[in-house]
Parts: structure tokens; sequence; C-alpha cells
């Protein structure tokens, strides 16, 4: 009795302590997600509508997909997935969250929008078909570890779609962009990640790239997962 009360304490703060590092390290992005960006969002969205919807259409989608959203936001994405498809969108703003539950409430989809950090997915691997990455590499607290999380949930042969304002630069100028992105982190954005680092080591290959936005300052990548 003595050690089964003592597992569920442990558990317990191990959760707590999971719980207080996923507030911690989200918490400057989920003031900002919660309060002003929520007014300010579909101003600076209306210009890449069009872009949005050229890159989502780099997915070849099939009757049946099951497609995962993180940093699903407000719902912007979800206008131009084809019906047959069901999707989980996943967000860390609970605001967010509610602007895109009520922009669905009419739409005959499977849509399931879930509260999660996208570092740390609550999915079995091997579960989606396809992931859209919509302006969320360069938002989230660990890229690397939120891709790893994407990958690990992504069937074989799935296919991972990133939109986003990506950079690709050489190697030797790497330890400056790390240490200006290791402060811009804590912020809601930041506009200097690598796109070669964020997919260093993961098992997939780049099939497309399209430039994302009339300036090439924001670009599609379609990546595939390896079997």
């Amino acid at each position: 009795m003595f050690v089964f009360y003592a597992s569920r304490v442990i558990e317990y703060i191990i959760w707590g302590l999971n719980y207080m590092r996923f507030k911690f390290k989200n918490i400057l992005k989920q003031m900002s997600f919660n309060t002003f960006i929520p007014f300010f969002y579909p101003i600076m969205m209306l210009p890449l509508k069009g872009w949005r919807r050229k890159a989502i259409a780099m997915l070849d989608f099939r009757a049946g997909d099951r497609v995962i959203i993180p940093g699903v936001g407000s719902g912007y994405d979800l206008p131009h997935i084809p019906h047959g498809v069901s999707v989980d969108g996943v967000d860390i703003s609970a605001v967010m969250l509610a602007i895109a539950k009520n922009k669905i409430r009419h739409n005959p989809q499977s849509i399931t929008l879930h509260i999660m950090d996208a570092e740390n997915l609550d999915f079995p691997p091997n579960t989606f078909d396809k992931a859209i990455l919509d302006l969320f590499i360069t938002c989230v607290h660990d890229p690397e570890k939120a891709f790893s999380e994407i990958v690990r949930v992504l069937k074989p042969n799935g296919e991972i779609l990133i939109y986003d304002h990506l950079i690709r630069v050489p190697k030797w100028t790497a330890p400056f962009i790390s240490g200006l992105d290791f402060v811009m982190k804590y912020n809601f954005c930041t506009v200097i990640r690598v796109f070669d680092d964020v997919i260093k080591d993961q098992p997939v290959t780049v099939v497309k790239e399209i430039r994302g936005d009339p300036f090439g300052f924001i670009k599609g990548f379609l990546l595939r997962k390896t079997a």
C-alpha cells in the first residue's frame, strides 16, 4: 500500500513539474496569443491568404486522411482542407482555440481541437497521414523537439508541409543565429530560425520548395517521412 501511494505522489510531482515547465517556457507566448495577438492576427494573415492556399495545395490529400495541425491558432488553415479528411488542431492558446471553435461550429468536417504542448504531443506514433506546420516552427519554443514530435506521430511516407519564414544560411553563421534565437524563442515569434537545423537528423526528405509570399520571405516546404 505504501509503495502504491508513494508511486502516485511521485507521478503527480512529475506531472506538476512538466506542467510548470510547459507554462514557464510558453508564458510570454500564451500571454501574447491570449491577449493582443487575436486582435491583430486577422490583419496580419490577410495578405498571406492566397499563398497559404497555394502551399496547402502541395499536399496530396486523400479521403480518410488524418491531419495534424500544431499551432492551429484561430483556424486559418481549416477552410483549405478538403472534405473527407479529419483534422486534429493543437495549440497552447485557449483564446485562439475558442476563435477556431466558433469558426468551425457549422463545418461538417471532422475537426477536433486540443490545448496541448506541441513539443509533447499526446498521440501515439504513426497516427497521422499529414501534418501542416503553418507559421509554427518560428513560434514554438523548441523547434527541433516539436518537429521530432511531428515526425514521431506521422505514418511512414506521410507528408509534412512547412509554411514559414525560415532561413537557410552557411554553417559558419549558425552559432550567431543560435545565440540570437536563444533569446528570441521566449517571445511570441522569431524570424531567424534555420530550416536545415530544424529537420536535421530526422527521417524526412524535402520533396518540393516554393516561394510563400511575393518577396520570398516566407517559403513552403513539402517533406515526406521516409519509410
